[in-house]
């Protein structure tokens, strides 16, 4: 009875089953190929040894617990399995794999709310194969798994505000996930707020206080008695607890809780270090290379970080949907047709445009100040349409679609750190856009004759090519990888050690790259730089591993592969 409840507050009826299965199914069969994949290509992103590694630390063994703040939801799954004897990044590729699957089916019906199965359905391919999706799917990374979490917490946000208040203890929980996640998912609560002031006007309520403090209180002391109170305050007990869990399981473990001190660092403004690999000036970066994160021709490598080149013209197209779904939004507000006195429209029209031009001065000086004003802007804009009788069920979810891509793509171009991945965020909004714009086409053209006979069979046909371009380009995605480069060769070094020495587990290993090979040793390694060699030959070092070929007075090498080279101390 509960299941029902929920699916139908959801939207999805019986129906609905069948396209999921379909779903489910496609994103399996792509979880399940990319996985074997990655397998082959290796471990490019260095950031899934950190992963690896805290798993391990997760499930009882000796490594760095340098990064162990970073994404526990994740690795302490992988560590499950870990225990279980699964000892291999396969443990982690299927966890992520499982989100990316989460993540697909969220998209659905995060858009069966409003569209229909089949647009619905559509929506969801799209992203399952999307070229930068794909390239980040089910291989480690925490940005898909992210992006699954945060659209489960949107959904339920939306129940809660709209349908039912008990569903904030659904929604809350999972924003906390989805910030143990990946700490940039920490840019939903402003959404989760602004929904909320969507149906509850901040601005008429701050006029009650101003001007009559008693009707204030009576209001304040309602609400307070409300049942949506009552769920507000008992899932934010519930997010204290699991805030509460993961903080201490972070300090258990020996680390600390430096996401705090990074959080406060880009809230200062902080746009990242220059020494960073991703470092680039290039503030453009995400919006020119857009059309290559949806379809791209290949995929390259520029040493070990990947790049998508070329453009498909369906990219172009969906662009266009998106920019369409986003005018037909807008007009359709304009449209509604309610009598508003103009000296308030006025002032509402010219305070937006001042709070707008504000956001866009303060660009340039802190995303997060950019960010806040845009958001206030909106706040204006409800109370507006809240006071002017629109209902909000025609502007509610497109302005918190728009909220979304608009604030992770601010704050994502603020930076001068840009990695393609982080973009992932945006996908769901934008895939929102496109399917609107889709959905009022489709509508409009019901109108004319000429589709009178069968007509919605035909329309039917525009999202059926869409979702059969979406499958045979996921399915051919590997094919558009091009790579030169052996991601595997730290691992065969580290593979003839463990061969070399059946004992090295009890001995100190100095290493050029600690990441990977805290992994694939499963222990703690000891990292040394060039410059430490002098130390490297006075200690009791047993092994070390290089990148260099070094001239060792108490070293001889016994192993070299592909530019990288083992030596072993000298008894």
């Amino acid at each position: 009875m509960m299941f029902k409840s929920i699916s139908d507050d959801l939207n999805i009826s019986k129906n609905d089953f069948f396209y999921l299965l379909i779903l489910t199914v496609f994103s399996i069969l792509i979880t399940y190929t990319l996985i074997n994949f990655n397998q082959v290509l290796g471990i490019y992103c260095s950031d899934v040894f950190i992963y690896l590694s805290n798993s391990l630390v997760f499930a009882g063994y000796q490594s760095s617990v340098l990064y162990l703040y970073l994404s526990p939801v994740i690795c302490i799954l992988t560590a499950i399995l870990f225990k279980l004897g699964f000892l291999s990044e396969i443990s982690l590729y299927i966890v992520t794999g499982i989100f990316c699957i989460f993540a697909n089916i969220g998209i659905y019906v995060l858009l069966k709310n409003k569209f229909s199965s089949l647009l619905s359905l559509c929506g969801a391919f799209l992203f399952g194969s999307f070229s930068l999706t794909l390239l980040w799917w089910a291989n480690g990374t925490l940005d898909v798994p992210a992006v699954a979490l945060s659209i489960w917490t949107i959904i339920f946000t939306i129940l809660a505000v709209d349908k039912d208040s008990k569903y904030y203890m659904i929604a809350i929980p999972f924003f906390i996930l989805a910030v143990f996640t990946r700490y940039t998912a920490l840019f939903l609560l402003p959404l989760i707020v602004l929904y909320y002031l969507s149906k509850h006007d901040f601005f008429t309520n701050l006029d009650l206080l101003i001007v009559s403090r008693q009707e204030f209180s009576k209001k304040l002391k309602s609400y307070i008695k409300s049942e949506e109170f009552r769920n507000i305050l008992k899932s934010c007990a519930i997010a204290f607890v699991l805030l509460v869990l993961f903080s201490a399981t972070i300090l258990a473990y020996g680390s600390n809780l430096s996401f705090l001190t990074q959080s406060s660092t880009f809230a200062a403004g902080s746009k990242g270090e220059v020494i960073d690999n991703a470092y680039t000036t290039d503030t453009l970066f995400y919006l020119h290379d857009f059309p290559n994160f949806l379809f791209s021709d290949y995929v390259s490598f520029d040493n070990v970080i990947p790049v998508l080149n070329g453009s498909n013209p369906m990219s172009f197209f969906l662009i266009g949907l998106f920019a369409i779904g986003i005018l037909l939004s807008v007009y359709k507000l304009i449209n509604v047709k309610k009598k508003v006195e103009s000296k308030h429209k006025h002032l509402v029209g010219i305070l937006f445009v001042v709070l707008l031009a504000i956001s866009i001065l303060c660009f340039k000086i802190n995303s997060l100040i950019t960010i806040t004003i845009l958001l206030v802007d909106l706040v204006i804009l409800f109370s507006f349409f809240r006071k002017t009788g629109i209902d909000r069920e025609i502007y509610s979810m497109d302005v918190l679609m728009l909220s979304w891509l608009l604030v992770y793509f601010i704050f994502f171009t603020f930076l001068n750190i840009k990695v393609n991945r982080y973009i992932i965020t945006v996908f769901p909004a934008f895939i929102y856009f496109v399917i609107y714009a889709l959905n009022e086409i489709l509508d409009m053209s019901k109108k004319f004759k000429f589709f009178v006979f069968k007509k919605q069979n035909i329309l039917n046909i525009i999202p059926i090519i869409l979702i059969v371009f979406c499958i045979f380009s996921a399915f051919t995605f590997t094919s558009t990888v091009h790579y030169d480069v052996d991601f595997n060769k730290n691992k065969v070094i580290a593979d003839y050690l463990t061969e070399y020495d059946s004992d090295y587990m009890s001995k100190d290993v100095a290493v050029f790259n600690q990441r990977s090979y805290n992994w694939f040793l499963k222990k703690y390694t000891i990292p040394i730089t060039d410059d430490q060699l002098d130390y490297l030959e006075s200690s009791n070092i047993t092994y070390y591993i290089s990148d260099d070929n070094f001239n060792l007075s108490n070293y001889t090498m016994i192993y070299q592969k592909e530019g990288l080279y083992l030596y072993e101390r000298n008894n």
